[in-house]
């Protein structure tokens, strides 16, 4: 009796292991088909699953992200909502299983506008993270990289409405992003100026008498106490004769024999004639004037700036002007003056958008005002304003300013400077023009930065002059010689200690 017993304990023992290795084996099939990969869907679409069961009951994680719907008898609409990842519990044939529904954006209905919609969009790709979209791969231009986050934008805001996402842009922009800008200016001035005017004045006091007349004619420039000086008939001799004490043969004080008078014009160059001839003193000032004027200015800067980032030149100078302030205080303020130019370029492919403003100022005194005391000048300014579009090396003419003035100007006696040929003598005469041409020429350069530094004049070594050099051949520059090996090359140690190694 007590081995049947045993032998039914011993064969018990030895049949459980075999009892119990099927169940776990049907546990592990269990986990791994509940670790399914994350069902994938749109927001705005939805997504058909078929479980193969009954389906008693749904619930979902967020209802806020996805909607899970279930049909009988086995199947299941998944739609997205808004972007983000949930759960959803399902329980069929008895048992429950856990669905990972991950919502994000059509990519694929983006994919295929950037490809339609740009040049290089089959070179795009666009990717859900998370609540954002990411953009990535490489575009020709800055307007097709914001067209393509319009484009993906659009789309967004067409399948929610629940605000605009955030677009993380890794787009890269092919080609050279540097524009070099060679411009140069140009001002050419030239003045004519042509003047004439006429002085006459006789004085004739009759001998003995001390009487006498005055008169002529003088132009609108001249003062009537200029035109001359008190007689001196009554002039003691001091035991000099007439002669020797300025007097004429006839008795009379050459002053009064001869009057003077001055230049009609002052600055212009003066013809006087003085006469006696017929017992008629009389003189006579003609001012003549004709003078011509050049002037040329001339500048070639060179900017470089990237692509959307602006530059600035200015080839000219600053003057002071006093601010007055409280307290009897005065400031001082500094303008600019000369050949300003500032740009901004746009590289967009091959062409390059250029923001380009340009001044051209000179300083004026005659514009000028006075400030505490103090005479400020003026500022005569030429500016232009423009954007254009060109392409790399291509120049064009950003201002031509072409002014031409004229001025003329008479001043005549009435009806005496009317009469033909003898009228020159009862007027004054001027005539003046002026003339300024400026030209900007501008030329756009695609560039890219040099792997090595250029070598620039004055660098390699010189030897400073010697005696003879300095004092007998006047030779006061650094003559070539020496180490002919520019100094941006060498690699002479410095000398004592450092703190650092080079």
């Amino acid at each position: 009796m007590r081995s049947e017993l045993l032998l039914a304990t011993l064969a018990c023992a030895a049949a459980a292991p075999v009892a119990l290795a099927p169940r776990a084996a049907v546990a592990d099939e269990a986990d791994a088909g509940s670790r399914r990969p994350p069902l994938e869907v749109a927001v705005g679409s939805s997504l058909h699953q078929r479980l193969g069961k009954n389906i008693t009951r749904v619930v979902v994680g967020d209802s806020e992200i996805a909607s899970v719907t279930a049909f009988d008898p086995d199947q299941l609409l998944i739609s997205g909502l808004r972007p983000g990842r949930t759960t959803a519990t399902v329980w069929v044939g008895g048992e429950a299983r856990v669905l990972e529904i991950d919502v994000g954006w059509p990519v694929d209905a983006m994919r295929a506008a950037l490809k339609k919609a740009l040049p290089g969009g089959d070179k795009l790709d666009v990717a859900s993270a998370g609540t954002a979209i990411l953009l990535s791969g490489q575009v020709g231009t800055p307007e097709e990289l914001a067209r393509a986050e319009e484009i993906v934008l659009g789309i967004a805001a067409g399948v929610y409405a629940g605000g605009e996402p955030t677009v993380v842009n890794a787009m890269t922009l092919t080609g050279a992003q540097q524009v070099q800008l060679e411009v140069a200016f140009a001002e050419v001035s030239r003045s004519s100026l042509r003047e004439i005017g006429f002085n006459f004045w006789s004085k004739d006091y009759f001998r003995g008498s001390g009487t006498g007349f005055a008169g002529g004619m003088l132009s609108p420039g001249t003062g009537l106490d200029s035109a001359s000086p008190e007689l001196s008939g009554n002039a003691d001799l001091g035991g000099l004769n007439h002669q020797d004490a300025g007097f004429g043969a006839d008795g009379l004080p050459l002053t009064d024999a001869v009057p003077l008078v001055s230049a009609p014009l002052s600055g212009a160059f003066g013809f006087v004639f003085s006469s006696t001839l017929g017992g008629f003193p009389f003189s006579a000032a003609l001012s003549l004037m004709s003078s011509k004027g050049y002037a040329r200015t001339l500048a070639e800067p060179t900017l470089v700036a990237m692509s959307g980032k602006s530059a600035s030149f200015l080839a000219g100078g600053e003057f002071p002007v006093p601010l007055p302030q409280g307290l009897g205080q005065v400031g001082v303020d500094y303008r600019k003056f000369g050949i300003q130019l500032a740009f901004t370029p746009m590289v967009s492919g091959d062409d390059i958008q250029l923001d380009l403003a340009v001044t051209v100022s000179d300083v004026d005194p005659s514009l000028g005002v006075t400030l505490e005391n103090t005479r400020v000048p003026g500022l005569r300014e030429r500016h232009s304003q423009t954007t254009i579009r060109l392409r790399d090396g291509q120049s064009f003419v950003v201002a031509g300013l072409l002014s031409d003035e004229v001025r003329s100007t008479v001043d005549k006696v009435p009806l005496l400077g009317d009469i033909p040929v003898l009228g020159a003598l009862f007027k004054s005469s001027a005539y003046q023009r002026s003339e300024t041409e400026l030209l900007v020429v501008v030329t756009a350069h695609l560039v890219q930065p040099l792997d090595e530094r250029p070598p620039l004049p004055g660098e390699s070594a010189t030897v400073d002059p010697g005696d003879l050099e300095l004092f007998l051949l006047h030779r006061h520059e650094s003559l070539p010689g020496g180490d002919s090996e520019p100094r941006r090359k060498r690699k002479a140690k410095p000398a004592g200690a450092v703190g650092f190694a080079r």
